[in-house]
């Protein structure tokens, strides 16, 4: 697979991947002397300081030199010369957070910290960050914002535009774009359910919370979203708590109504298809879930194949992870067990690229706002993600991105290697032009939408898109052949 650029690693590493343990905690009294002995004894940089409430102060190296050997004595307790209130970030935060927040405050380190604020490392920036990034560090700016401010947030959507147009400039890869984008979509659910929680405590419907992970769906859980996806997310939530069912039941359901409000506000419109938390059907206990996806599998419903390609595509993006891989397991063992392939591929026969039978491009006829245009998306990316899916279906690939799936099921000998690489082009080439007309559409103030105008293609963008369209047509047959005419 493509190596991802450095500039990509920045927006989507967590800060637990670069943290250090370049550090030793103190408590609050010990003396500025003893202290830095044990500095240089462990050869050691940074001294946390800690009281009974937990980490209060940090001194650095820098703070040693200036204010202890110029200003203090060697029994100054270490209270009197650290820099507080403690700023820092969660191991799971990104590292362009971590390095906004450093340049923000003027800082060249902050303590890393799980989400029970005990200490467990500390990340250090560079001069060769800055350097490397060059002007990338103006969006990392733009983008460090408060844990609570559902503004900022907004933000970090509206910065999308001008990342995806310079990276699109850099002839960066529309699939790490794509990545990135989604990445940062994550970042904003993330943040939005931490505001949710804490405006829901207030509320007092339990005490007792279950663990739980939100999920979400679609081009998000593939890590594939554009510009503009909309919601689609769930809960799953541990059966474990000793409070009301239906008073559990309805703490999650405050806390989707304001999570996914807060993500609408932040331009991740709601579903339209009422795909969210917010409707019970996508909010559950773990074992709630377990028999969904069994009613949904036995009955074969064309609504509930529907449900069931979208599901397959999820990820965690909060919470307890277990809980996610736990379904995934279950989903995975029950559509083996069940053979509901030929009416997975017949909810989906519908979806078919657009070129016709002369090579002719298949245009809009009923949308009046966009009659005449290409629909990229559900007539170009989305056969053959359907076509990939329902060949992982098959065989049991577990992968999530349609790229990762493409490569299971080239060494599972699925596609060849030619097959596997054209396919592979093929969705980056349809979806870098699908973020440049999107990004366009939104610099003219436009509403970005997934409809193109072939006419203002380049002559060779046209030949090379109705190639990969006849052959994703191709493979739609292919699909149809072995397995949307299997007999059971």
């Amino acid at each position: 697979m493509q190596k991802r650029s450095n500039s990509v690693d920045l927006f989507t590493k967590k800060v637990m991947d670069y943290m250090t343990d370049d550090y030793i905690c103190v408590d609050s009294k010990e003396t500025i002397g003893t202290a830095t002995q044990q500095l240089r004894d462990e050869k050691k940089s940074t001294l946390i300081i800690q009281n009974e409430q937990g980490v209060c102060g940090v001194i650095t190296e820098k703070d040693i030199a200036t204010k202890v050997v110029f200003q203090m004595n060697e029994n100054t307790p270490v209270d009197q010369i650290m820099s507080a209130p403690v700023k820092y970030v969660f191991d799971d935060d990104l590292v362009f957070h971590a390095v906004g927040k450093m340049r923000k405050f003027g800082f060249r380190h902050l303590p890393v910290f799980n989400y029970n604020f005990n200490i467990i490392g500390i990340i250090q920036m560079n001069d060769a960050l800055v350097a490397e990034l060059g002007d990338i560090m103006n969006q990392i700016d733009q983008m460090t914002y408060d844990e609570n401010d559902e503004k900022g947030l907004q933000l970090i959507k509206k910065q999308q535009i001008y990342i995806a147009e310079e990276m699109l400039e850099r002839n960066i890869s529309p699939h790490d774009i794509s990545y990135l984008l989604s990445f940062l979509n994550n970042v904003i659910y993330r943040r939005s359910i931490n505001i949710a929680e804490k405006k829901v405590k207030e509320k007092n419907i339990i005490q007792d919370i279950p663990e739980y992970s939100v999920i979400v769906m679609g081009s998000g859980g593939r890590m594939e979203s554009f510009l503009h996806p909309d919601q689609d997310n769930g809960i799953i939530y541990e059966d474990t708590s000793n409070e009301d069912p239906k008073k559990v039941d309805q703490y999650f359901e405050e806390l989707a109504k304001h999570f996914t409000k807060t993500l609408d506000d932040c331009d991740i419109p709601f579903c339209k298809g009422n795909l969210m938390a917010s409707n019970p059907l996508w909010r559950k206990s773990l074992p709630d879930w377990k028999k969904q996806i069994n009613t949904w599998v036995n009955q074969h419903a064309p609504q509930d194949m529907r449900y069931i390609d979208m599901l397959y595509d999820f990820r965690s993006v909060h919470g307890k992870f277990e809980l996610a891989e736990e379904l995934r397991t279950h989903l995975i063992q029950q559509l083996q067990q069940n053979k509901i392939l030929k009416f997975l591929y017949h909810s989906e026969e519908e979806s078919n690229p657009a070129i016709g039978f002369f090579g002719q491009f298949i245009l809009e006829r009923n949308d009046p706002d966009n009659i005449g245009l290409l629909n990229l998306k559900h007539t170009g990316t989305l056969p053959l993600v359907e076509s990939i899916r329902l060949y992982s279906i098959k065989h049991s690939v577990d992968r999530i991105s349609t790229l990762g799936r493409l490569e299971e099921l080239k060494s599972k000998e699925v596609f060849t290697d030619h097959e596997a690489d054209f396919f592979t082009n093929a969705h980056r080439f349809l979806s870098n032009i699908l973020l440049k007309n999107q990004v366009n559409r939104a610099k003219q103030g436009l509403p970005i939408q997934n409809f193109i105008d072939p006419k203002k293609l380049l002559d060779r963008e046209v030949r090379v898109l109705k190639m990969y369209l006849k052959k994703i047509r191709d493979l739609k047959e292919k699909v149809r052949g072995d397995i949307g005419e299997e007999y059971f």
